[in-house]
């Protein structure tokens, strides 16, 4: 919906489509960071991960993104134009996602924007109206993916999304956003372009690799007794905490992205080349920004295992994850019986206190 009729700018730039524009420049990063992503992935999954918490760890770090620049976006369209108000009288811009769905009040240190003061034009602020539409956004379903991986309340989980928006380079990213859409807002839909295409097409190979997982890899310790129940939906199907890289449309998303191309070839022409620049450069920054953070989780994560155990966001207590080695070590331990056992008739013996199969 526009609020305020747009006026086009004299533009004398390239004919090529922003989106062409920018899928060009960025063409060599892009491929880089999904290279990156794919890989690391894997290591997240079974067979190399006996649960989700690598999994979560990244959508920790990928969830701030979001949240800065959909709170953003959705604060702008609610200011009055610098047509229509004077910069003392804009008020600060507050995260919007902190307190969706019922959630605490508490507002993480990094989605915090009440000290940034934002000039935006009607111009501008109709393209951004006009772009802005409903199931596009993805704060919501990334919160209820978190908490069901999770079951952490609402209050935990936007604790978590603080400390991990404490990291050196996700701290940078997060700051560098609020600085940039300060002072071009236009550049918001560098954000919009490169963050919600890259779920219409990579999202799903990587939904669809999720959805070949077993159930009780996504299960946290805490709600192990709850996982029939909290994987159910109410339609009776399997639910899975997949909600990030799923749009509830009639074609899964495909709608959505078609409609959100035809919106910008429709009003990109109200950008001035300089605006474009912006736009295009902008863009070129998230993908280098993006690239530095896989390399900031390798960190985190570590490679090596035991390291990584000592350093990692642990979906189950010291004590929970000592009890599950010491089970998988006994069922190991079994298995390799048996096995000799099938081989070597001689060597079975019936010792106390092991449970019998059949």
């Amino acid at each position: 919906m526009r609020s305020t009729p747009i006026v086009m700018p004299s533009n004398t730039g390239s004919t090529r489509s922003l989106s062409d524009s920018v899928n060009a420049t960025t063409r060599s990063v892009h491929t880089k960071l999904n290279k990156l992503v794919m890989s690391r992935l894997r290591l997240a999954l079974p067979p190399q991960a006996d649960d989700a918490s690598q999994y979560v760890s990244g959508l920790l770090h990928i969830a701030p993104i979001y949240l800065a620049f959909e709170s953003l976006w959705v604060s702008l369209l609610e200011r009055p134009t610098t047509a229509e108000s004077s910069g003392s009288e804009q008020s600060g811009l507050a995260c919007t996602a902190c307190d969706a769905d019922g959630a605490s009040p508490f507002v993480h240190t990094n989605c915090d924007f009440a000290d940034i003061q934002i000039n935006i034009s009607g111009r501008i602020q109709a393209l951004l109206a006009d772009l802005h539409f409903e199931g596009l956004q993805r704060s919501g379903p990334l919160r209820k993916d978190l908490i069901s991986l999770t079951n952490w309340s609402n209050r935990t989980l936007a604790e978590k999304l603080n400390d991990a928006s404490e990291a050196l380079v996700l701290s940078e990213f997060l700051d560098h956003i609020k600085s940039h859409v300060e002072g071009s807002p236009h550049v918001l839909l560098a954000y919009a372009w490169v963050l919600y295409m890259a779920l219409f097409s990579g999202g799903r190979f990587i939904r669809a690799t999720l959805e070949n997982i077993y159930t009780d890899f996504w299960v946290p310790a805490s709600a192990q007794s709850q996982a029939p129940a909290k994987l159910m939906g109410s339609n009776g199907t399997e639910a899975r905490p997949f909600g990030f890289f799923r749009f509830d449309t009639p074609e899964d998303g495909e709608d959505l992205k078609l409609e959100f191309k035809r919106r910008l070839v429709e009003s990109e022409s109200v950008l001035t080349q300089p605006e474009r620049e912006d736009i295009i450069k902008e863009a070129q920054s998230i993908f280098e920004f993006m690239i530095r953070l896989v390399g900031e989780l390798d960190d985190i994560c570590g490679t090596d295992k035991e390291a990584a155990e000592a350093r990692l966001l642990s979906l189950r207590s010291r004590d929970s994850v000592i009890v599950e080695k010491e089970r998988r070590q006994h069922y190991a331990g079994l298995a390799r019986k048996i096995a000799e056992e099938e081989t070597d008739p001689n060597s079975r013996e019936t010792p106390t206190g092991h449970v019998k199969f059949g």
